[in-house]
């Protein structure tokens, strides 16, 4: 039971990541690979300021990792289980 609690605790705060809906489009149209922010900002209907601060907070979460390539930046899905999680959610609601 104390594995399963500590389980709960740590998936629950997984789980709040996807609570808000442009945060969870971000993580859905990363989900296929990794994007460069000016696709990313087109795609989820954002300004460029309210992209650059969800991407950089999801950062920050573990949740995404950068690549620099010049004057370019690519966001990617870098946490295993959140990329999983996406996928199945897709199966569930996307279809």
């Amino acid at each position: 039971m104390e594995l399963m609690q500590k389980k709960c605790v740590e998936v629950s705060s997984l789980l709040k990541h996807f609570s808000h809906p442009q945060r969870l489009l971000i993580l859905c149209y990363l989900s296929d690979g990794e994007k460069q922010v000016s696709d990313i900002q087109e795609a989820v209907g954002l300004s460029q300021s309210q992209t650059s601060q969800f991407l950089k907070r999801m950062q920050i979460e573990g949740l995404l990792g950068l690549r620099r390539e010049k004057n370019y930046s690519f966001y990617y899905v870098q946490n295993q289980e959140v990329k999983k999680l996406i996928k199945a959610m897709q199966k569930i609601f996307c279809k």
